[in-house]
């Protein structure tokens, strides 16, 4: 997702735009007669296209072939993260890709271990597209277009003997990945499935937070297990490969990959932090893309999905990015890039308030790539960039690298001029699709995931008996996964204290990983450097390993910082899974410029969950101790500013 990327980058190209209209350009320099020129070369040379809709056949797109060539690997890019017709368009150069050149995988900007239910589906018919869309953890692509494509590869493998894998390259969550892994270590190795869940089971909620702020020596243990996980997959694999598939070996190493790859990612509280994590994630995603196609075997060509930003051949705005990986290492003929632009329409973004909704924008600057290819009145087109002739008008004006749209998962309609790079189109792509007027992508409907009325915080911490409320407790908000909802219920006197328990539980869903949590919300003022301690008597029924129940709490800052990062803490030891009622606590200190706490029990997976006799207090601010046994401090922090069981909409 470009989200942060584009705040970290937004007041630079901010002020580029602003003053853009007194840099001298191709179309300004000269509008009555270069900027004919450039406008009529492009008219000339487009090749239109008849329709962003699938299932109208690919004759339209056959046009494309020669530029194609025998690429093994064609990333399609978008200049948004909401826009129907580029998810339309990218689902049709799909179908062409897999019918009429014979590519076998597709590849997702979204988690790996997510993707696994989404190949289950269009292999083996296993959910359903909707769920398997949903699942992939990002509502970018939880959306009926993405659905439909998800339901199209389905179609295609049922029809023919050449199927088609559907793979994620991100590695931005390790819940999916974490549960993949300890599930095949628990069918080739079940002493070292037990030893990795309890080192790293903590990894397969949503609140696992990231590796950045736990103390050295803590880190090392994590690292030293995944290594020794690997070890095993080098030393077993003859007789793990044996009792499973050379498949199932593979995408569980990758899993383990993942894991570890999720382990090094730190967005950190800086710019240089942040550039460094972006250049990270992107030199993963070009590995993972690799590994896939080391996967999946010689001939295995694949075509991917994510945005402009990361599927470019050069650096993005300065930061190296996967496509730059991809075409150094495959080399041109193997790698092609297809950018995509607009000139106007809508598109889903979220706001600065946090909040996912639909934009419009007006039409593009004509200085902007995307007005002068508007300038050529075709609707609907691509425009071959490999042959520009070198001495022209138009070559000199993309030399000068006018501004295009980029827009990520975050938008600013104040700042809509920001949401642009100003590079050579050249450098970034082989082919340019152009839509002239977009729509916002639909997003597929789902239950409300807040339960308990709008999210409001309370003065102090409130109700901690548990007391009252029809479905959640007075002052308390259920906070459930979007698929399969977990049951929240109340029994009276069963707690260890004889006071009130509750349950949060699930069976069963299309998906293995998700949480449930039932959360409040509090002023941090009093509590400002203090430490907060919040504790509970706990058990569980979790027949899988990598669920359980975990207390949880995350302390919001003040806004006005893109790098006010959130921090989240949960109790030591990794997730309970333990039938008899044990004691725990989580602690975190609290920054002075907190601005909320939340507090929450909360499931992991398809398991079930008992609180009760819950407490909570304060000590004096200190750096939390990581070496007392059993109730050691783990603090993590948090990107998104929003309630953490939220994040799967992000």
């Amino acid at each position: 997702m470009l989200n942060r990327r584009r705040m970290l980058l937004g007041g630079t190209a901010a002020a580029a735009a602003a003053a853009f209209s007194g840099i001298p350009s191709a179309l300004r320099a000269e509008p009555d007669g270069r900027n004919r020129e450039v406008i009529a070369w492009l008219k000339a040379n487009a090749l239109p296209l008849a329709t962003a809709e699938p299932g109208n056949g690919v004759k339209d797109i056959e046009q494309l072939r020669p530029l194609i060539g025998n690429a093994r690997v064609v990333s399609l890019g978008e200049a948004t993260h909401g826009t129907r017709e580029f998810f339309q368009l990218k689902h049709r150069l799909m179908e062409y890709c897999i019918s009429q050149l014979g590519f076998t995988v597709i590849g997702f900007e979204a988690d790996f271990g997510a993707t696994l239910a989404v190949n289950d589906y269009v292999l083996r018919g296993n959910g359903n597209a909707k769920d398997a869309a949903t699942g992939m953890g990002f509502w970018t692509w939880d959306t009926q277009e993405v659905a439909a494509l998800i339901e199209w590869v389905r179609g295609w493998n049922l029809a023919h003997d050449r199927k088609v894998k559907f793979y994620g390259f991100d590695m931005q969550s390790p819940a999916a990945s974490a549960l993949h892994l300890l599930a095949y270590l628990e069918r080739v190795a079940p002493q070292l499935a037990t030893e990795s869940d309890r080192i790293l089971g903590r990894l397969c909620t949503a609140n696992s937070g990231t590796f950045a702020d736990i103390p050295t020596a803590e880190r090392e243990v994590m690292l030293a297990q995944i290594k020794t996980v690997f070890d095993a997959f080098a030393a077993e694999r003859a007789p793990w490969v044996a009792r499973t598939s050379d498949i199932d070996w593979y995408l569980a190493r990758q899993s383990a990959i993942v894991v570890q790859q999720f382990a090094r990612l730190d967005y950190g509280d800086t710019q240089d932090k942040f550039r460094k994590a972006f250049e990270h994630r992107d030199r993963c995603m070009a590995d993972n893309v690799h590994a896939l196609l080391e996967a999946e075997g010689p001939g295995a060509r694949a075509v991917l999905w994510a945005h402009n930003g990361h599927v470019q051949h050069a650096p993005d705005a300065g930061l190296i990015n996967m496509g730059s990986h991809l075409r150094a290492e495959l080399g041109g003929a193997d790698y092609r890039a297809v950018g995509f632009a607009f000139d106007q329409g809508g598109f889903r973004a979220v706001g600065p308030d946090s909040v996912l909704r639909d934009y419009v924008v007006g039409p593009a600057p004509e200085d902007f790539v995307d007005g002068a290819l508007a300038a050529t009145g075709i609707p609907l087109f691509a425009l071959d960039l490999m042959h520009i002739p070198a001495g022209g008008p138009v070559a000199a004006w993309m030399a000068e690298m006018p501004n295009q749209r980029s827009i990520g998962a975050i938008f600013d309609p104040d700042n809509e001029l920001a949401y642009a790079d100003m590079s050579d189109p050249r450098d970034n792509f082989d082919v340019l699709v152009f839509v002239e007027t977009t729509s916002a992508a639909r997003g597929i409907k789902r239950p409300p995931r807040v339960a308990g009325g709008p999210i409001k915080s309370n003065k102090e911490p409130t109700n901690l008996a548990l007391a009252g409320g029809t479905g959640t407790p007075d002052g308390w908000y259920a906070i459930n996964d979007k698929i399969s909802p977990y049951v929240v219920a109340f029994e009276d006197g069963l707690s260890p204290a004889g006071g009130r328990v509750v349950r949060i539980a699930r069976s069963s869903s299309t998906l293995p990983w998700g949480d449930g949590a039932l959360s409040q919300y509090f002023d941090a003022e009093p509590w400002r450097g203090r430490r907060v301690v919040f504790s509970a008597a706990m058990r569980s029924d979790a027949p899988r390993i990598g669920t359980g129940a975990m207390l949880v709490i995350h302390v919001y800052r003040k806004t006005g910082s893109m790098f006010a990062l959130p921090i989240a803490a949960m109790q030591a030891g990794g997730l309970v899974r333990s039938s008899g009622w044990v004691r725990h606590s989580a602690a975190v200190d609290v920054p002075p410029d907190a601005d909320s706490v939340q507090i929450s029990l909360a499931v992991a997976g398809n398991a079930a969950g008992w609180f009760g006799d819950l407490a909570i207090g304060s000590e004096p601010g200190a750096v939390a101790s990581w070496a007392r046994a059993p109730e050691a401090v783990q603090v993590l922090p948090r990107h998104v500013p929003l309630p953490a069981l939220l994040r799967r909409s992000m």
